[in-house]
C-alpha cells in the first residue's frame, strides 16, 4: 500500500507546490509509481504539470460514488510514471457523508496503486488541510532558507500535534526541508544551522538550492527534471528522492518553538548574528537568554549598528526598543533618545519608514 504524504506549511511561498512537483517527478524516474493531487483553488501543481483546473459542470456529482469520481478525473502526465489529481472547482473532496470525511475513504482505495501519493496542501490553514492531515501517513514540511524562515511554522507544529492527538496518532513528520538556499548569502547559511541545531534528525540531509531553472520550468508546464536533468535543482530533487525512498519517518514527538521565540529570531537575533556564533552558540539558548535579559532590564539597550533595525517593521522596532519619544509626518518618522554619558555623541536617533518597514535612519543632535 502507497504512502501517503501531505506537502504543507501555513506560510505561503516556501516552495510546497514546488517540492510536490519536482519530488513526484523524481520518485518517477527512480521508478516509483506516483500520485499528485492538487487540493490549492490556485491549481498551481496542476499548471506545473501542463493542466488547469477542472469543471465538471454535474448536478448530480454529490450523489455519485466519490471513488469513482476521482479515479475517472486522474491525470497521466507526461513525467514518467506521475499521476495528476487536478484541482477540480465543482467538486468538494472535503465534504463529509455523517461525520466521515469521502477524502479519506476514497484515498484508501487509491492507495493500492501507488507507492507514493503526494498532496499539495493550500498555505493558509483550512479545515480541509486538517482532514489531509488525518488521511495522511506523514508530512513533509518546506522551510525557506530566508528572513521569515519560521514565521508561523509553531501554529502548525501545534496543529499536527492537535492532529496526532485526537485524529491521527499515526502521523509523522517526514522531515523538515530547507528550500531556496543561497550559500552565498550569510542569511541562508544562519536559518539553515538554526534549523539543523533546533530538529536535529527531522530535518532532510538534502537542502534544495536556489535555481533559476526551477522558476523557469512552471512555465513551460514541466517540472525541473523535464526542462533541464542536468541543472542544480534537478539533481537536488533527485537526491531528496533518494532520500525518501530510504528515510524512515521519524517518530518522536512533534516539537514546538515557542511563539514569543520565533519572532525575535526573525528579527532581532538573525538579522545580526554571525555563522561562528550560531556554530559556537545555539541561536535558541540565545534567544532565551535574550528574552529573559530583556524583560528585567527597564532601559532600553540600543543595539550597537543601527544597520540592524533597517527593514524591520514598526512592530518589531517597537518590540525591540519600545515607545518612541516622538513620531512625525503620520507616525513615518520615529524619534529616540539615545541613552549615552558623552558629550559629544548624538542624542538622538531618527528611523524613516516607508510601508511599513524602517527605510533609513539618522542621528542628530536635537530633535
Amino acid at each position: 500500500m502507497g504512502k501517503v504524504i501531505s506537502i504543507c506549511n501555513q506560510k505561503g511561498g516556501v516552495g510546497k507546490t514546488t517540492t510536490c512537483v519536482n519530488l513526484s517527478a523524481a520518485l518517477g524516474i527512480l521508478e516509483k509509481k506516483v500520485l499528485v493531487i492538487d487540493t490549492d483553488p490556485s491549481a498551481n501543481a496542476s499548471i506545473s504539470y501542463g493542466f488547469s483546473s477542472k469543471k465538471l459542470n454535474n448536478p448530480s456529482l454529490e450523489f455519485m460514488d466519490f471513488t469513482s469520481v476521482i479515479r475517472n478525473n486522474i491525470i497521466s502526465t507526461e513525467s514518467p510514471n506521475v499521476d495528476l489529481l487536478p484541482y477540480i472547482e465543482d467538486l468538494n473532496l472535503f465534504k463529509r457523508n455523517n461525520g466521515e470525511c469521502k477524502f479519506h475513504k476514497a484515498l484508501q482505495s487509491i492507495q493500492k496503486s501507488y507507492d507514493y501519493i503526494l498532496i499539495d496542501c493550500v498555505p493558509f490553514f483550512k479545515a480541509k488541510n486538517l482532514d489531509i492531515l488525518t488521511s495522511s501517513n506523514s508530512v513533509i514540511i518546506p522551510v525557506q532558507c530566508d528572513y521569515y524562515a519560521l514565521e508561523g511554522l509553531h501554529k502548525f507544529l501545534k496543529t499536527i500535534r492537535f492532529t496526532q492527538k485526537k485524529l491521527n496518532p499515526n502521523l509523522r513528520i517526514e522531515g523538515f526541508l530547507l528550500t531556496m538556499f543561497d550559500k552565498r548569502m550569510n542569511l541562508s547559511n544562519q536559518v539553515v544551522n538554526y534549523v539543523r541545531n533546533y530538529f536535529g534528525d527531522l530535518v532532510f540531509k538534502t537542502v534544495i538550492n536556489r535555481n533559476t531553472k526551477i522558476t523557469q520550468a512552471p512555465g513551460y508546464g514541466q517540472s525541473v527534471l523535464q526542462f533541464d536533468i542536468n541543472c542544480d535543482g534537478a539533481k537536488c530533487y533527485l537526491q531528496l528522492a533518494s532520500e525518501l525512498i530510504s528515510k524512515e519517518p521519524i517518530l518522536s514527538e512533534t516539537p514546538l518553538i515557542p511563539e514569543d521565540k520565533e519572532s525575535i529570531f526573525n528579527t532581532k537575533l538573525l538579522s545580526k548574528t554571525t555563522v561562528e556564533e550560531v556554530e559556537n552558540f545555539t541561536l535558541f539558548e540565545k534567544v532565551l537568554h535574550s528574552t529573559t535579559s530583556s524583560i528585567e532590564k527597564k532601559v532600553i539597550a540600543f543595539p550597537k549598528n543601527f544597520d540592524t533595525l533597517i527593514n524591520l517593521q514598526k512592530a518589531y522596532v517597537k518590540r525591540i526598543l519600545g515607545n518612541c519619544y516622538k513620531n512625525r509626518l503620520g507616525s513615518n518618522v520615529w524619534i529616540y533618545k539615545i541613552n549615552t554619558k558623552s558629550f559629544f555623541k548624538k542624542k538622538f536617533l531618527y528611523l524613516y519608514f516607508k510601508d511599513g518597514s524602517v527605510s533609513h535612519y539618522a542621528t542628530k543632535w536635537f530633535s
